[in-house]
C-alpha cells in the first residue's frame, strides 16, 4: 500500500514538474476549459434567474385558479342566433359552486364601462372599476400596502367602500393620504379603505383599478345582475384540466352554446400556463447546456492539441522510460493524468469565478435594481449543477488525454532515441 502511494506521489510530482516546464502551454490549454465552465455556470444561473423572474410575475394569481370570460356564440343551440353575448348571473355562480366540489373560492368580476371618476374637485381620473366578492382576493393574491381589503361583511352590507391601486391614489389625491377619503364614481360616492401595492410588471394593471363590493356595484350601476367574467380557485388535489372541461360542458348546456365553440367561452387556466412556461424553460435550460458544453468541447480540443505537442517534445523522454522497462499502461496513465489535472484545475477556476460572479450579482447588483420592472430574479446555482460540472470536467480531461496518451504509448524506444 505504501509503495502504491509513493508511486502515485511520484507520478503527481512528475506531472506538476511537466506542467511547470510547459507553463505557457498549460495555461493556454486550461483557459479554454475554464472559460467554457465559466460561461456554462453563468448561462445556467441566468437561465434559472430568468425562469424565477417570469414565474414571479404569475405570483398574483393562485396556481389552481381558472378564469372564465364570456364571448360571442357562433350559433345559439336553442334559437340558432349568431353573435349573442354570453353573460353570467349570480344564480350561475351559486349553481356552479353547488355543482362542483372542486371549487374552493369563486367570485364574479363585473366591470363598469367608461366611468367618470373624481377625487377632490380638482382631480379627475380615467380608471377601471370592478365589482367583486371577498373571495376574489383569495384567488388573485394582491398585496394591500396600506389600509385593508374587502371582506364578507362589506359584501353583505353593500358598503360604499373601495380598494384602489397606488396610481389611483396618487392621481386622485396627490400629496395626500387617500385612506379615509371619498372618491366619486359617476354619481356615487365611495370611501377608500385600502391601497394595492405595485409588486410586479403584471400587477401594473392593478394600479389603475378600483375594487368595490359586488353587491354595491350591482345596486349602483346595473339594472340587470349580470357580468362577463368570473374566477374560481380549486382545491389543491383537483385536476384543473378535467375541471375546465367539465365546466365548459356545464356552462354550454346552461347558456345554450356548443361546448366546442371556443368563441363563446374563453378560459385562462393558470396551472396550464405555468406548466407551459416550465416546459419552455426546460427547453431553454437544455439549449444553454448545449451552448456551454460546446464551449467546453472546444476547450477539450485545445487541451488535446497541447498534449500532442507535449508528447512530441517528450518523445525522447518517453523512449528512455520504455527502454528501462516502463510499461505502455504507465505512459498512458501519466499523459491522461496530466490532462485530467490541467482540465480539473482550470475547471475549478472557472467554477469558482462563475460562482463568484453570480454571488456578486445576487447580493450587490440585483438589490439595487427596480424589481417591479425586472424579468430577472435571483440568479440560481445549486450543488447538483456544480457536481455535474465537476464530473464533466474529469471526463473531459480523460477524453482530452486519450489520443495523445495512445500516441505516446505507441512510441518505440529505438525510434524515440533516434529522433533525439
Amino acid at each position: 500500500m505504501s509503495l502504491h502511494i509513493t508511486m502515485n506521489l511520484n507520478l503527481i510530482h512528475e506531472i506538476l514538474t511537466s506542467i511547470k516546464q510547459n507553463k505557457t502551454r498549460s495555461i493556454l490549454a486550461g483557459f479554454g476549459v475554464a472559460w467554457g465552465i465559466f460561461i456554462l455556470i453563468l448561462l445556467l444561473g441566468v437561465g434559472k434567474g430568468f425562469q424565477k423572474g417570469i414565474m414571479d410575475l404569475f405570483s398574483n394569481y393562485s396556481k389552481n385558479s381558472i378564469w372564465f370570460f364570456g364571448g360571442y356564440v357562433s350559433q345559439d343551440v336553442k334559437t340558432g342566433a349568431e353573435g349573442k353575448q354570453i353573460y353570467f348571473s349570480p344564480g350561475d355562480i351559486q349553481l356552479t359552486k353547488a355543482r362542483f366540489d372542486d371549487i374552493k373560492h369563486i367570485s364574479p368580476e363585473a366591470k363598469l364601462q367608461n366611468p367618470n371618476i373624481y377625487g377632490n374637485n380638482e382631480y379627475q381620473g380615467n380608471f377601471q372599476v370592478q365589482g367583486v366578492m371577498a373571495d376574489y382576493f383569495k384567488i388573485k393574491t394582491l398585496t394591500i400596502v396600506e389600509g385593508r381589503n374587502l371582506n364578507a361583511l362589506d359584501i353583505n352590507n353593500k358598503r360604499r367602500i373601495a380598494v384602489v391601486g397606488e396610481r389611483v391614489a396618487d392621481v386622485l389625491y396627490p400629496n395626500r393620504n387617500i385612506i379615509g377619503q371619498t372618491i366619486r364614481v359617476n354619481k356615487e360616492f365611495f370611501k377608500v379603505i385600502g391601497i394595492i401595492e405595485s409588486s410586479s410588471m403584471f400587477s401594473r394593471n392593478e394600479q389603475n383599478l378600483i375594487y368595490i363590493p359586488y353587491t354595491s356595484f350591482m345596486e349602483c350601476y346595473r339594472t340587470k345582475e349580470r357580468f362577463k367574467a368570473f374566477c374560481t380557485l380549486l382545491k389543491k388535489e383537483s385536476e384543473t384540466d378535467n375541471f375546465e372541461k367539465e365546466m365548459r360542458n356545464f356552462l354550454a348546456k346552461k347558456l345554450h352554446f356548443e361546448s366546442t365553440d371556443k368563441k363563446a367561452l374563453y378560459t385562462m387556466n393558470f396551472k396550464k400556463q405555468t406548466k407551459a412556461f416550465e416546459k419552455l424553460f426546460g427547453g431553454i435550460q437544455m439549449f444553454l447546456w448545449i451552448i456551454g458544453i460546446s464551449l467546453l468541447l472546444s476547450g477539450i480540443a485545445g487541451i488535446s492539441n497541447i498534449m500532442l505537442v507535449i508528447v512530441k517534445e517528450r518523445t525522447a523522454e518517453i523512449g528512455i522510460r520504455k527502454s528501462i522497462g516502463a510499461k505502455p499502461s504507465s505512459i498512458l496513465k501519466m499523459i491522461i493524468s496530466e490532462a485530467v489535472i490541467i482540465t480539473s484545475f482550470a475547471g475549478i477556476i472557472g467554477l469558482g469565478l462563475g460562482y463568484t460572479i453570480i454571488t456578486l450579482v445576487n447580493y450587490m447588483i440585483i438589490p439595487l435594481l427596480d424589481k417591479k420592472d425586472m424579468l430577472l430574479s435571483h440568479l440560481g446555482i445549486n450543488i447538483p449543477i456544480v457536481i455535474t460540472c465537476f464530473v464533466i470536467l474529469v471526463l473531459s480531461g480523460i477524453i482530452a488525454g486519450v489520443f495523445p496518451a495512445k500516441k505516446a504509448a505507441s512510441i518505440m524506444p529505438v525510434e524515440a532515441l533516434q529522433s533525439h
